[in-house]
């Protein structure tokens, strides 16, 4: 199935002891519930290597710096794990995806019914589908804000009754998930849509990092959530047309293509961004997978 499975939300606020730390970093660990012996998050991780060569630096082992760890703070706290929207907000911004999506169909009221399944979604209330919390649907939003043109055209294609048609709105919120959990930003358990992928190495997840630190220069501001959000759109919109072009090229080959086979082009857009934050980005003018 193309749907992403849901996080189990299974931890429960409980009596932890914590090694001596900064004050915030403390805050942060009781905040997510974990233990000193809970497994660590990527930007926690040492190997055999770096537990030899400690003694030489963080930036000698590729450890991130402070204002990297807050990124990834900002980007794990403040963003991607908000959870589900109350009723009357998921409506409304569902209602604006659609109004977006179909400027010749807008509607001033919410109602259920098959027509969502023309913007991909699986049954009659896009609620259904929101199961990882907001994130998914935010950057559903954010696309149709800010990428209006190529918002219209891809759901046009996915809209259609020809072979290249395909459920937009879950391959929307795969994606956004797949992202989260490859650079470790969720808080719980969590699994990928794509079986057999790994998370992101620590220079993966500092490239990101430090891609977000130099907006945040650029822009003259602290670490914030609005350019961690920000980064992470451009971030999706990028991968999402990655896969949306490997499922054309997979449809229009000789060979076709039918829907059991679209978790390849998701594939396609894993691997993009794997390879990508192989190395640093120094603005988001030069994120462009393709």
């Amino acid at each position: 199935s193309l749907l992403a499975r849901d996080c189990l939300f299974a931890f429960a606020p409980r009596s932890v002891h914590l090694p001596s730390m900064a004050d915030d970093e403390r805050e942060r660990l009781l905040e997510e519930g974990r233990r000193d012996d809970d497994p660590p998050h990527v930007e926690d991780e040492k190997g055999f290597f770096e537990k030899c060569v400690e003694c030489l630096g963080p930036r000698y082992l590729g450890d991130l710096s402070d204002r990297e760890r807050d990124a990834v703070w900002h980007m794990r706290r403040r963003v991607a794990n908000n959870p589900k929207p109350e009723e009357t907000e998921l409506r409304k911004m569902a209602l604006e995806v659609w109004n977006a999506a179909f400027p010749d169909k807008k509607v001033d009221k919410f109602e259920t019914g098959d027509h969502w399944k023309q913007l991909g979604f699986q049954g009659k209330d896009p609620a259904t589908d929101v199961r990882t919390g907001a994130f998914p649907l935010e950057q559903l939003v954010g696309l149709a804000q800010q990428h209006p043109r190529e918002f219209r055209d891809m759901v046009q294609v996915a809209s259609s009754d020809k072979p290249s048609a395909y459920l937009f709105a879950i391959c929307c919120f795969n994606i956004s998930h797949m992202l989260v959990v490859f650079f470790d930003l969720n808080i719980a358990v969590s699994v990928s849509p794509l079986s057999g992928v790994v998370r992101a190495t620590k220079r993966q997840l500092r490239n990101l990092a430090r891609l977000v630190v130099r907006e945040c220069d650029a822009n003259g501001s602290d670490i914030s959530s609005d350019i961690c959000r920000r980064v992470l759109n451009e971030l999706f919109v990028e991968v999402l047309g990655v896969v949306h072009d490997a499922w054309l090229d997979m449809v229009s080959s000789a060979n076709g293509a039918t829907l059991m086979d679209f978790p390849k082009a998701l594939r396609k857009g894993f691997d993009a961004n794997s390879r990508f934050w192989e190395r640093p980005c120094d603005s988001l003018g030069d994120l462009k997978l393709k």
